[in-house]
């Protein structure tokens, strides 16, 4: 077999021979490199010559079968022909023409062998006739003579021979030849004939038999040329392994010994033939690129550590002297650890799947750390940094500027069709549902702080168009983090995967941190996000009383007075920025109004109940970013908290307002009985609206607001989750969620209550003798008892029809009309014995919901004892 330095040199000729002359030397030896590697990597193996001997005799007696006994001798006969010849390549190309063949045993005929026979194409032999025929001969020319040499001529005198056999030399000229120049003509072929015979005689590999003997230099030769990934006589290739070949072993060694030095080295063969099949594999993915590029680095270093070899081998010129097989298989399991290290990688490395490899690399990483196995550290720590280098790039930008680089494939994914940037922070970009399987493990845990990194930087950069941010994220990143840790662990009994893990916990929340508090910059300078929380506490949860008082007092008096326009969105909204518009943190532009008629029942009976404020709704408008941390549904939780502030400013109004100016200046009956039980029982209501309110914005409002606005520090997560958390506490101490509405619809009860006992104490019937006292009082009741005297001389069915439509209408508003054979210390007691009901039932209530809501609780049960201290059952009893 040729040695490798020569097929080399062959190679090299042919590529040269390939490419245009004006080829640049760079691409020259780029195709050069590109092309020997693809031959010395080629997966062919060589053909089972037994499979086409086999195959041969099938198809001899296929043709017996078929009566064709006249092809299969043909066939028998070239086989037999054929055995003859010692062509190490005649089973391949037996093979290749079994292959070519197409039904032979249908179409083969001795006939056609006759038009296969080649046509005869040699010219008929020239003779000096035809050559005299056009140029004649002149014989007597001196050119035709023989000279005669003496035994004193020179020996280094040019000896001129005629061909006897081309021209005619007479006998006598014939016979005087000297017989020295017959010995020198005779010399030359005898000697090429030997050198030819010790040439064939050193090609062991064309020699037949069980058993063939070989030198250990020429086992040496064939090692070097199968390590190099050339086929070679003495291994063979089976699947993805090479064995030995049985017949060879070596002359000067027992036949274990040979079989074990030649095992071991078709082992070695086997880890380069793994490597060299996994790096010629096509791959698409940066990552794997990356890893396939430092294994072809390893492997080519191998590779120029054998041709040295093979140079010193062939030139006898190896200043280490390999002259035995040991010694060469000693040296090349040195020279081949790092690429047993990547062939025990390679039993698990996919092909092209990049985050499955860095998994793979990681945990080889960390077994080879916990083994302490310092080569397959030097060797595989480097490929994952490179391969974590690559994966992390895409992620570096989008941590940085929050910008997703479509033609990777991440765990982030951005929306197709951008929405309104009201909603940036939730629906822009979301995790991909298979993120598992396109991150790789060690990044699992710090997947979220990545995610709300890159979307802050989104955030930031949509809101910041001059992009100020860029600059100072440019020198953060992860994807050096893997150098990082390997320069702090040198010389440090510390594993690499625990100080890797750590650094990027560490980097991740710098970066986060950084991002997050630049966008609460913007937030804050751009958008007045704490000017906002300010102004929802004047305009939602009535942190100014004075201010609201003014707006109130002008729209109750509406209310009372049956006004219909009195929740006009126009004119309300006009009242409103009035009444603002000396709060700085307020805006009267971004007030507005909405208005809903919920009832078709009339005025007068609408405005019996606090639910008549529910018609109204105010908003307060603000910019797209701020709308990313406050939540609509945060929104309506204020403005449910507001209504239900409202409701008891509403009652608290009229009984400051009306009853108590009725109770304490205009006789209600003669008995003085009945007075003084009006003056307890406003006096009751007054208490218990005032405690409520005062609980609801002192105790409750004011502690949980300064809470929210102190944790308000973390992250646009946690700012947007505290502030919903706060929202949702907030709507449960203030009685108007929706887990408690049995309590709020007792405390709206209560609040009716009130309402029903100020129309009962101003009512035109207990007024009637006094119409200068409170001329406006009267007139609450004077048009629904006209309209009652009306309905009562209607058919009695109609009015029980009429009724029956009121309770449908289901808001809840109050049905009590005072008639003239009314008495008010009934309708007093009526309201007094509801009025407790409903103040146990919330009280009992407050305690049950305490228990079970942890923080609110306290504060649930803090007003609970406060109206237990200040109206005790026994002190409701006596009234």
């Amino acid at each position: 077999m040729a040695s490798s330095t020569t097929i080399n040199t062959w190679m090299d000729s042919l590529v040269a021979s390939l490419l245009p002359p004006s080829t640049p030397p760079t691409d020259a030896r780029k195709y050069k490199e590109n092309f020997m590697r693809q031959a010395k990597t080629h997966t062919y193996g060589r053909t089972n010559q037994f499979s086409v001997i086999e195959r041969l005799n099938g198809l001899e007696e296929k043709l017996q079968v078929q009566n064709l006994d006249d092809v299969a001798q043909e066939l028998y006969s070239r086989r037999m022909k054929l055995n003859i010849a010692e062509d190490r390549w005649l089973p391949d190309v037996l093979d290749l023409l079994l292959h070519l063949s197409v039904a032979p045993v249908k179409y083969s005929r001795v006939s056609n062998l006759e038009r296969i026979k080649p046509k005869p194409q040699i010219p008929p032999a020239l003779t000096w006739k035809d050559i005299e025929a056009i140029d004649p001969i002149d014989r007597e020319d001196d050119i035709w003579n023989i000279p005669d040499y003496s035994d004193f001529s020179s020996e280094e005198d040019e000896v001129i021979v005629s061909s006897t056999s081309a021209s005619p030399v007479p006998a006598k000229e014939s016979r005087s030849i000297n017989p020295a120049i017959s010995r020198t003509i005779e010399v030359g072929p005898r000697e090429e004939t030997s050198s030819i015979a010790g040439f064939a005689s050193s090609q062991f590999w064309n020699k037949s038999g069980f058993s063939i003997t070989t030198t250990e230099q020429q086992t040496i030769r064939e090692v070097l040329m199968m390590l190099s990934g050339f086929p070679t006589s003495m291994f063979n290739v089976y699947g993805n392994e090479l064995k030995p070949d049985p017949r060879y072993r070596l002359r000067n060694v027992e036949v274990e010994t040979s079989s074990r030095f030649l095992s071991q080295a078709a082992e070695l063969g086997s880890t380069v033939r793994s490597v060299m099949l996994w790096v010629g594999k096509a791959r698409t993915e940066r990552v794997m690129l990356i890893i396939e590029n430092h294994f072809r680095d390893t492997l080519i270093q191998f590779h120029h550590f054998i041709n040295d070899l093979q140079m010193g081998v062939s030139n006898g010129d190896d200043p280490n002297g390999i002259a035995t097989l040991l010694e060469l298989l000693h040296r090349i399991n040195e020279a081949s650890a790092p690429l047993k290290s990547i062939s025990t990688l390679l039993l698990r490395l996919p092909p092209d799947e990049p985050v499955t490899a860095l998994n793979i690399l990681y945990r080889h990483v960390d077994l080879a750390y916990s083994c302490c196995d310092q080569p397959t550290i030097s060797i595989i720590l480097p490929v994952f940094n490179a391969a974590f280098e690559a994966y992390a790039a895409p992620i570096d930008t989008w941590i940085q500027t929050g910008v997703l680089d479509q033609k990777v494939n991440t765990f982030i994914s951005k929306a197709a069709a951008l929405k309104n940037p009201a909603s940036l922070w939730h629906d822009w970009f979301s995790l991909v549902p298979e993120k598992d399987r396109l991150i790789p493990v060690f990044l699992k845990q710090y997947a979220s702080k990545i995610f709300n990194a890159g979307k802050t930087a989104a955030f930031s950069r949509y809101l910041d168009q001059s992009k100020k941010h860029d600059a100072d994220a440019a020198q953060l990143g992860i994807a050096k983090l893997a150098h990082d840790a390997l320069n702090m662990t040198k010389g440090l009994p510390v594993p690499f995967t625990t100080s890797f893990e750590t650094l990027i916990e560490t980097r991740l929340s710098c970066i986060l941190l950084n991002a997050t508090n630049f966008l609460k910059g913007l937030l804050e300078e751009q958008c007045g996000l704490s000017c906002l929380l300010d102004a929802f506490q004047y305009i939602y949860l009535g942190s100014n009383g004075a201010v609201l008082s003014t707006w109130e007092a002008r729209m109750f008096d509406q209310i009372d007075k049956c006004v219909e326009i009195w929740n006009d969105r126009f004119l309300v909204v006009d009242t409103l920025a009035e009444a603002f518009v000396d709060i700085k943190c307020i805006d009267p532009e971004l007030l507005s109004v909405q208005s809903k008629y919920t009832s078709s029942r009339t005025m007068e009976s609408r405005r019996r109940s606090v639910k008549i404020l529910s018609a109204l709704t105010i908003s307060y408008d603000f910019s797209w970013a701020i709308a990313n941390i406050i939540l609509p549904d945060t929104i309506n939780s204020y403005q449910r908290v507001s209504l239900v502030l409202g409701q008891i400013r509403r009652a608290r109004f009229l009984l400051e307002r009306r009853a108590y100016f009725c109770v304490q200046n205009i006789p209600l009956t003669g008995d003085s009985t009945v007075q003084n039980a009006a003056r307890a029982m406003c006096f009751t209501m007054s208490l218990f609206v005032n405690i409520v309110y005062d609980h609801f914005t002192s105790c409750t409002i004011s502690s949980m607001s300064e809470n929210m606005r102190n944790k308000l520090e973390g992250t646009v997560d946690e700012m947007i989750f505290i502030h919903t958390e706060y929202t949702k506490l907030l709507e449960l101490a203030c009685l108007c969620g929706q887990r408690i509405k049995p309590l709020h619809d007792s405390l709206l009860a209560i609040l009716d209550l009130c309402l029903r006992f100020t129309d009962i104490v101003s009512s035109s019937l207990t007024t009637a003798n006094h119409p200068s006292k409170d001329f406006e009082a009267s007139s609450f009741i004077s048009a629904r008892s006209q309209r009652r005297k009306k309905r009562k001389t209607d058919v009695e069915s109609t009015s029980d029809s009429d009724e029956e439509d009121e309770d449908e209408m289901g808001e809840g508003y109050s049905t009590f009309i005072l008639d003239e054979d009314t008495s008010i210390a009934d309708e007093i007691a009526n309201i007094k014995q509801a009025f407790t009901e409903h103040v146990t039932f919330l009280m009992a209530g407050l305690r049950g919901v305490a228990r079970s809501s942890g923080e609110v609780g306290d504060l649930l049960e803090l007003l609970a004892d406060s109206l237990e201290c200040l109206f005790p059952q026994r002190r409701i009893g006596m009234y």
